[in-house]
């Protein structure tokens, strides 16, 4: 199958996998890749090392659909710092172990992965690799962990037995789930999700405490930042003026999310609005603490950010402002009428300066008072929220 992130055959690098691989089949022989023997493998390792949360949210789906289409598998994930903590209470896993970063330590993270594969249930073994997982070294834990299936997306298509080609134009789940259907299975439909314990949800509580005084109140989550290095901001007095207007019409309290690093501007944006809200900037420590929270409030309007897909992920309705340089469905939940997607006239490049500008206020205020009316303030659906994403119990974490 052709892969257009793939390596070019005429590079050097290209040859010396060929070589790897040529290597391997001489001292390990090559598995088997027909349809019967693919269809009954049921010994996973994936191996999850990049750190965007968008990637190890859109990861999710497969792994339940993993679960519905093989009950009896076995599923192991070596994660980075960020898959481990979307995955900490993933019930449709049996394992998440810690793995050394490999842009660290790749000799570290070899061994641990060597490791983890002989801890693994005895009988044929598939190294499996997800959407954002495609780098070489990754490719070189695969192959060094020891005899098995390697299927997924990857830069080193001499290393793999099953290489899937990546398509921009799909969404990023629907990518995944290909590597279900390579496996010989039609995937259900399924939405991301993101678990937390009770743990998380009594420290959401603490957090949102000061919106107990009047649960009918909207709790409306809002994330007005992102990365630098993303041109996906939006005018700080845009959202400014749409809170000020949706607050009046609908007496919603903002719920300020961001990492730390952010928390100063968003003071800044908050502190002049008649209704400021509340800041857990920096306060949502784990990705089950920010779930948890989102859990608890009624609907988002954010930027195209992680804490987005977090909120899908625990099926919290909202507005998107989406930057008009990225294809929509790979990342965003579009045909969802849970959520409202802005985006301007699409562009090849942005300009250096680019600030959604396109996306009017007008849009966003009718899109938020949109989606409020049709999603008003319930405690009984928090509660649904909340029970349909709460573990009872931790899954110890291990590390490799």
């Amino acid at each position: 199958m052709p892969n257009r992130l793939a390596i070019p055959p005429r590079s050097a690098k290209y040859k010396a996998f060929r070589l790897l691989a040529a290597m391997e089949r001489a001292t390990r022989g090559r598995p088997t890749t027909s349809p019967e023997t693919l269809c009954n493998l049921r010994n996973f390792l994936f191996l999850q090392a990049e750190s965007p949360l968008g990637t190890a949210v859109h990861a999710t789906p497969l792994f339940e659909a993993l679960h519905r289409a093989m009950p009896d598998a076995h599923v192991t994930v070596a994660a980075g710092p960020m898959a481990a903590s979307v995955l900490r209470y993933n019930p449709f896993i049996h394992r998440s172990v810690a793995l050394p970063e490999p842009e660290e330590s790749l000799t570290a993270a070899i061994l641990a992965v060597r490791k983890l594969y002989r801890s693994l249930p005895p009988g044929p073994v598939c190294v499996a690799t997800t959407t954002g997982n495609q780098q070489p070294r990754l490719a070189w834990l695969a192959l060094l962990a020891g005899r098995a299936t390697r299927i997924g997306y990857t830069l080193a298509l001499p290393l793999y037995h099953v290489a899937l080609d990546f398509r921009a134009e799909r969404p990023q789940i629907e990518n995944n789930l290909d590597l279900l259907r390579a496996l010989g299975h039609e995937p259900q439909p399924t939405e991301p999700r993101v678990f937390f314990s009770r743990e998380e949800m009594a420290a959401a509580a603490r957090l949102l405490a000061p919106t107990q005084k009047d649960s009918q109140r909207v709790r409306l989550a809002v994330v007005t930042q992102c990365s630098p290095q993303q041109p996906k901001q939006w005018p700080a007095e845009r959202f400014q003026f749409v809170l000020r207007t949706v607050s009046a019409a609908t007496n919603a309290l903002p719920i300020f999310l961001g990492t730390q690093s952010e928390a100063a501007a968003i003071e800044s944006l908050r502190s002049p609005l008649q209704e400021p809200g509340i800041s857990l900037a920096g306060k949502t420590d784990s990705i089950p603490l920010l779930a948890a929270v989102l859990a608890q409030c009624d609907g988002i309007l954010s930027l195209d950010t992680g804490t987005l897909h977090v909120a899908r992920a625990v099926g919290l309705p909202g507005v998107v402002l989406a930057p008009a340089w990225q294809p929509p469905a790979e990342w965003l939940p579009m045909n969802d009428p849970r959520y409202r997607i802005l985006i301007g006239t699409p562009i090849a490049m942005p300009p250096q300066s680019y600030r959604m500008e396109e996306t009017s206020v007008e849009t966003v205020i009718h899109a938020t008072l949109e989606m409020l009316a049709q999603f008003s303030p319930s405690e009984q659906v928090r509660q649904e929220r909340l029970q349909k994403s709460m573990q009872a119990t931790r899954q110890p974490m291990e590390r490799a």
